[in-house]
């Protein structure tokens, strides 16, 4: 069995394809900035005006209480 990883995956010369990430909330934003940083032309999707706005309008008044550390996303400073 061969052991492929990520990483050798993605240093193989191949033709890449596009790709489109639908939803800019965490996880969206987590994928695309993973795809852009492995040289996937990436396009993000958000039906919403701001980024993450179902948060927004359900949780008001909520505030993170862990340190900004352990709550950014990858590629965001916070």
């Amino acid at each position: 069995m061969t052991d492929t990883t990520i990483r050798s995956v993605v240093d193989l010369p191949a033709k890449v394809e596009p790709a489109i990430v639908v939803g800019a909330g965490a996880a969206g934003l987590a994928v695309a900035h993973a795809l852009m940083n492995a040289g996937v032309p990436t396009a993000i999707l958000e039906k919403e005006s701001r980024l993450a706005e179902p948060w927004h309008r359900r949780h008001k008044q909520l505030h993170l209480n862990t340190h900004r550390d352990l709550s950014s996303l990858p590629g965001l400073p916070y």
